[in-house]
């Protein structure tokens, strides 16, 4: 986990730690930092378990986001996320059961919050 706090009891990512995490682009305009990772037991590669995403304006996801592994809660920390569901502006938190699918987007551009609690 990447934290700027000193206390192993109390891991803190702040804007800093952030800025030290180089995006991962999962589709054009939609990255990701991930900043808590778990290690499968079947030995595959790490899967992100908590991250940052940040939307830029008129993106989205190219295709449904499977939550095939675990549920996802999403927390939209800025601007608005739409997905065929509905609108979410900041301060909204998404929980997508494990099996769902959705295709987030957001004309203004956001920043989330995700968390997979079965990774």
């Amino acid at each position: 986990m990447v934290t700027t706090s000193t206390r192993p009891d109390f891991p803190v990512v702040d804007a800093r730690a952030l800025e030290s995490i180089d995006p991962i682009e999962l589709y054009p305009g939609v990255t990701a930092q991930g900043v808590s990772w778990t290690s499968p037991a079947d030995g595959s590669d790490p899967l992100p378990r908590e991250a940052y995403v940040r939307l830029a304006p008129g993106s989205g996801y190219t295709e449904p986001d499977h939550h095939g592994d675990s549920s996802e809660i999403l927390v939209v920390v800025e601007e608005e996320l739409s997905d065929e569901g509905g609108h979410y502006p900041a301060g909204s938190r998404v929980r997508g059961a494990k099996g769902s699918t959705h295709q987030p987007h957001s004309e203004q551009g956001c920043l989330l919050y995700a968390f997979f609690p079965e990774r």
